[in-house]
């Protein structure tokens, strides 16, 4: 074993040690590692002494946010993960003391005694052997039900309100962001970098910052929970050490992300992309953001704004699988190209090497280029000297190109895929969660209508007293008949529920279609300019080797004659 070989154990002995042994994340111990330099997810760019010190600066990092993430997981597990309702959790915390809803108001100890509390409390509102089997016999009665309701009614349309069209609709938009500055934070803040971001053809000019980036994904999600919004590249931990490259890496994402947002004619009509590139005012911007951080999003279909005022839903079974094997698609890309990235990180070091090792034949071969002109006094020599040092030095570089070009058409542009493989999960995890919320509603409401029809009383029913056409004799007897108008009010809120699934059910299939439209026409285009390119710099390489052929020849012919 080479100590190159030993040098390498010690280390991974170190971050198994260190990092995995203490579970910390990987993925955010790898991003802290960029911050620290270029390609610092590379061990080979690190001493041993140097990752020691990278390590011990993450551990500090992560420690100091770990009573937030500590209280936040103690949330996820205990709450969150086994289905207990947000809702009634935060009112049961704001009965505990004023700002309950508020973690900081809270000791990680003082959070576990309330969450035990509420648990305790839960519990003792439910029967969980008597609600079992009411369940099962619930989800027969929903498997009946919903075979009816996919054989009467697929697709429908439903008018809504209309949105009103911006300075940037029926225009095609262009963004770039541009001159990139570091503004210091000063004694209590984080320095952050600022970005121009100009809008053409409107010539819209105004700064923004990458936690402005991200507040405008974050309420195109909220206000438009059916489209797909693009992803934006990881956010980067610490700010002091920002490479030129990653710097230069962090504005082409961005230009992707709000180039491919100005697509949409519905964002273009927000008046949230209206403020992001147009007010030039902070505070007002900032206001404007805030505005909609703070409100809350519509949750009837009907007052959905579209740019022609009609939504259409679909309930459609068939959705089900395409839904099913999209999803499985993105888990199985994510993977390969986890894997496809490991490789191309053993690429690049190798080709890294090898240029390393050409310059080092290019230095060598000129001190023998000047030594040789300066001692031996001999000019073909010298000559054949420089020209092979030549040789090497333009080897090397076109080396450094191909490096480029694998970075910029395989590395950066599959990371992207797989942002965006992510934010399209996302978007189909949106779709899920609206799914078991109505099913779980349903679920509620059948095991309701049943209670209330076996106890046969017309004035516990939460019929529609106004409405003069019911038959109240029939009601106690026709279950169909009575399952159709009681409890109106819950049956009223299942039905909102269930439009809010058709839609997205329509908007992710069309949206999920043109990705996949737009995935093959921008393979082949990024392929074709790689194929371009990488002709190029091997129509170099046999440049460079001809002229060396042809110095070869003429000096053979030049030792001929003599």
């Amino acid at each position: 074993m080479t100590d190159n070989d030993d040098e390498i154990t010690r280390k991974q002995n170190l971050l198994q040690k260190e990092i995995i042994g203490n579970n910390y994340d990987k993925a955010a111990f790898v991003n802290f590692c960029l911050s620290k330099k270029e390609e610092g997810d590379d061990l080979n760019n690190y001493t041993y002494e140097e990752l020691e010190t990278v390590v011990k600066e993450f551990i500090a990092h992560q420690q100091g946010e770990s009573e937030v993430q500590k209280k936040q997981e103690l949330l996820q597990r205990e709450i969150i993960s086994k289905n207990y309702d947000k809702t009634v959790f935060i009112n049961f915390c704001l009965s505990k003391k004023k700002n309950g809803d508020d973690l900081n108001e809270y000791t990680y100890d003082e959070l576990v005694a309330v969450v035990k509390e509420f648990i305790a409390s839960q519990k003792k509102e439910a029967d969980t052997e008597k609600k079992e089997e009411q369940q099962t016999k619930v989800e027969e009665k929903m498997e009946k039900f919903n075979a009816e309701d996919d054989k009467n009614f697929k697709e429908k349309k439903i008018t809504c309100k209309k949105l009103e069209k911006t300075q940037l609709n029926d225009k095609e938009i262009k963004v770039v962001i541009s001159n990139p500055k570091t503004v210091d934070g000063g004694m209590f803040g984080k320095s952050y970098i600022k970005y121009v971001v100009t809008t053409q053809p409107l010539d819209w000019r105004v700064e923004r910052r990458y936690s402005d980036f991200d507040t405008l994904r974050k309420l195109l999600q909220k206000y438009y929970p059916s489209f797909y919004v693009p992803p934006l590249p990881l956010k980067k931990i610490g700010t002091k050490n920002f490479s030129d490259s990653f710097i230069h890496k962090r504005m082409k994402f961005l230009n992707k992300f709000i180039n491919a947002v100005v697509k949409s004619e519905s964002f273009k009509a927000s008046e949230i992309l209206y403020a992001f590139l147009n007010y030039t005012d902070k505070a007002k911007f900032d206001s404007k953001f805030k505005e909609y951080q703070t409100r809350t999003p519509t949750q009837y279909v009907e007052e959905y704004k579209t740019l022609d005022g009609i939504i259409t839903i679909s309930l459609d079974a068939k959705n089900e699988n395409y839904f099913t094997n999209i999803n499985k698609y993105f888990k199985l890309q994510d993977e390969v190209l986890d894997k496809v990235n490991v490789s191309l990180k053993t690429l690049n070091h190798s080709l890294k090497t090898i240029r390393e090792t050409i310059q080092e034949i290019h230095k060598n071969f000129t001190v023998l280029h000047v030594l040789n002109s300066k001692v031996m006094m001999k000019p073909n020599i010298t000559k054949t000297m420089e020209e092979i040092s030549n040789f090497f030095q333009n080897w090397g570089n076109i080396i450094t190109k191909q490096r480029l070009l694998i970075k910029d058409h395989i590395k950066d542009f599959f990371y992207y895929v797989n942002l965006e493989g992510k934010a399209y999960n996302e978007l189909i995890q949106r779709r899920e969660d609206l799914k078991q919320k109505y099913n779980n509603e349903n679920a509620r409401v059948t095991m309701k209508k049943e209670k209330l029809f076996n106890l046969k009383d017309i004035f516990k029913m939460e019929i529609d007293y106004n409405d003069t056409s019911i038959d109240k004799k029939r009601l106690l007897k026709d279950k169909p008949y009575a399952f159709e108008h009681i409890c109106i009010a819950d049956t009223r809120e299942l039905e909102r529920i269930n439009n809010q699934l058709g839609y997205a059910n329509k908007m992710n299939m069309r949206e999920l279609k043109k990705m996949l439209k737009e995935y093959c026409v921008r393979y082949v285009n990024n392929i074709a300019a790689l194929n371009q390119e990488f002709n190029q710099t091997i129509g170099d390489m046999n440049n460079i080797s001809t002229n060396l052929e042809n110095f070869v020849k003429s000096a053979s012919d030049s030792n001929a004659k003599k």
